[in-house]
């Protein structure tokens, strides 16, 4: 999400509005939501989160998070970004808002409530939890590999 010094605005924009648009600041959430890139829509949740669901949370340090729930429970929920293998415990206190569109690259919307790709990407990313590691090395090394060629065009 944002960084912490931005998050303050965050806040304040849905306590006031109820509403908060805005870019993303990391890469936790690819290959959904790409850094500086994708615009997200979040608004104040109506009751608990569900599966699949992503809520943005404020963390004891303060910064600003946005991952999916992947488990429900009566008190917490086990929360993992898609870029990631880390689990969260992060319970309903914490959270302050839910994702529910963005722009892809600023041009195409997706409703989260509606698109049925979004919910089978879903579904599928968060099957594919376990054996994750593997499906985001080659992504990764082909990252490191463009960002590598990149530098050298530029000093070139």
């Amino acid at each position: 999400m944002n960084n912490s010094g931005d998050a303050k605005s965050i806040k304040e924009a849905l306590e006031q509005n109820g509403i908060y648009t805005g870019l993303t600041s990391g890469t936790s959430m690819e290959p959904l939501i790409h850094h500086q890139r994708d615009t997200v829509i979040v608004v104040k949740p109506k009751g608990r989160m569900e599966k699949y669901d992503i809520p943005v949370y404020i963390l004891p340090s303060g910064k600003y998070v946005m991952h999916r729930v992947i488990e429900v429970y009566d008190d917490h929920y086990l929360i993992v970004g898609d870029n990631l293998r880390n689990r969260e415990y992060v319970t309903d206190d914490m959270i302050i808002g839910k994702l529910v569109a963005f722009y892809k690259n600023g041009r195409r919307y997706i409703d989260l409530e509606t698109n049925k790709g979004y919910k089978l990407y879903s579904k599928i990313w968060v099957a594919l939890l376990p054996v994750r590691f593997f499906v985001l090395i080659p992504n990764r090394v082909f990252g490191r590999i463009k960002r590598l060629i990149n530098r050298i065009i530029k000093r070139g």
